[in-house]
């Protein structure tokens, strides 16, 4: 495989679970209760799929852009 296609190829994976990531953490944060599809996400717990969604994200559109 090329290397320019596999750099995009990774770059298209991290950029959507870096999306999905982002997704479930709107949906934590509008949730009323504190379990968000069987898990437990209260307090800083809901900070984390934040952050790691956008560092997936913007990881992945670099790596998209750089190709």
């Amino acid at each position: 495989m090329d290397d320019q296609k596999f750099k995009r190829l990774l770059g298209s994976f991290l950029t959507g679970i870096g999306l999905l990531l982002l997704l479930f953490a709107c949906f934590s944060f509008l949730s009323t209760d504190n379990t968000m599809m069987g898990l437990n996400v209260e307090g800083a717990r809901k900070l984390a799929p934040t952050l790691l969604g956008l560092i997936l994200m913007v990881a992945g559109i670099g790596m998209i852009n750089r190709t």
